[in-house]
């Protein structure tokens, strides 16, 4: 309604100019190729109205046309993106009913819709993955990243690729490039820290940990954890290189992850080859005063043969502050059947032997018994208890539930720092540490 009120303005200002010019009308003359022409004002200003209403009439339909094209482009091309997220749609549900033929139809439809590759890549791309034609998925991933709309899944693609094919290098190149571009990627930092420890490239497990901090990817405990284990790694490789450093290395490894046994066992072994036994006593002490681990043992025997003192008075100093608990008094009983004190050994499990005591248990009552008695039947007697007694700890994997005799970053199922002191369920997981993978899955939920 505006517009043609304007138009009619318009109108009525032009009659209104040229019924004014009709009346102001003028003679006027001028030269044209030695022609003098005479004519009024007026015919000039009409002439003048007359020629702009033929541009403006002109125009109008120029525009006309070019909008009428304009809506039949936009027609075709809404009607070809229609039908190309269609055939998408489709090829979708084809995967999902695992109608391969059906999904690659649909996969070259979209390509003569779409001039961006982006959904047909995609659609090709989980195509050949539940084929499981990995040579032409590695082709389209190559493809994928050179589109910047699919760029991201095509470095998760070829991080897979390597993943499966167990090129933990190249898996790690791409994984790094997509953290670098978007490090908040669901379990995308659990996969590279995995990766990490298959390589053993612990200067990128700082680099990748103190990114992952500063972007509040992982909490504080995961990042004092990890950053501790590039530090007790790096620490047991320079161990045949610069002992000083690696008793540095282990300070502060125990300084994230307090008197953690590993730890504290390897740090033990580095002051003891570095001759300082005094601070390697009374370390022992406070750690097992803080936390009494079986695991420790070797230590105190090793130290205990280094300061050239029995086994059982250092271990008596080292339990001088936790006689009492259980790791305790099993340390103390093995160095008196070390010492041949039967009655003392005895006297010491004492108390441990209750209605069902533990598998460790009866197996030290009866090597005191065959010390000190050398009685079959009572021996038989305290092996056979053994079979029914509870399990001592184990480091099992909280992932794969597989079990190991001694900790390591990298357990034997292939995960990193995924082992736990913990009983076992039953005898299946004990057997089941033979078992090892090198594999990597980047999971996706």
């Amino acid at each position: 309604m505006t517009r043609y009120l304007l138009i009619l303005f318009q109108f009525i200002f032009l009659l209104i100019i040229a019924s004014w010019a009709i009346k102001k009308s003028q003679l006027v003359s001028f030269t044209l190729n030695d022609l003098v022409v005479t004519t009024s004002s007026s015919v000039l200003i009409i002439g003048l109205i007359i020629i702009i209403l033929i541009t403006l009439l002109l125009q109008r339909i120029v525009f006309f046309f070019k909008q009428t094209a304009l809506k039949y482009r936009i027609r075709k091309e809404r009607v070809k993106y229609e039908r190309g997220y269609n055939s998408f749609l489709l090829g979708m549900v084809a995967l999902a009913n695992k109608d391969y033929k059906k999904a690659i139809l649909e996969t070259k439809k979209i390509s003569k819709y779409f001039k961006d590759e982006s959904l047909s890549l995609l659609l090709k791309s989980e195509t050949l993955k539940i084929e499981k034609k990995f040579d032409e998925l590695n082709s389209v991933y190559e493809i994928m990243l050179k589109n910047p709309n699919t760029n991201l899944l095509g470095l998760r693609g070829l991080m897979e690729q390597n993943l499966r094919a167990q090129d933990f290098h190249h898996a790690f190149i791409y994984g790094e490039k997509l953290f670098n571009l978007n490090p908040k990627i669901d379990k995308l930092y659990d996969t590279l820290i995995n990766i990490i420890g298959k390589t053993q490239n612990w200067q990128k497990l700082f680099q990748i940990n103190d990114q992952a901090a500063k972007l509040n990817i992982i909490d504080k405990t995961t990042y004092a954890e990890n950053k501790s284990i590039a530090l007790y790694e790096i620490a047991k490789i320079k161990q045949y290189s610069s002992e000083n450093e690696a008793i540095k290395l282990m300070e502060k490894a125990l300084k994230l992850r307090e008197y953690f046994t590993p730890y504290v066992s390897l740090y033990i072994q580095l002051l003891i080859a570095g001759k300082k036994l005094l601070k390697a006593k009374n370390y022992l002490n406070k750690a097992w005063s803080r936390l009494s681990h079986p695991e420790l043992k070797n230590e105190i025997k090793l130290l205990s043969k280094t300061l050239k003192v029995s086994y059982y008075e250092l271990s008596k100093y080292i339990t001088s502050n936790t006689s009492h608990t259980f790791d305790s008094k099993i340390l103390l009983t093995e160095s008196l059947i070390e010492n041949e004190n039967w009655s003392a050994a005895k006297k010491q499990l004492s108390s441990l032997l209750e209605h069902k005591p533990q598998k460790e248990v009866c197996l030290l009552m009866a090597k005191i018994e065959e010390g000190d008695t050398n009685n079959p039947q009572k021996i038989n007697s305290w092996i056979s208890r053994a079979n029914f007694g509870k399990l001592n700890k184990i480091w099992i994997c909280r992932i794969s539930n597989i079990s190991q005799t001694e900790w390591a970053s990298v357990s034997k199922g292939g995960y990193f720092n995924s082992l736990e002191w913990e009983y076992p369920i039953n005898n299946s997981e004990l057997t089941s540490s033979n078992l090892e993978t090198n594999s990597i899955e980047y999971i996706d939920n």
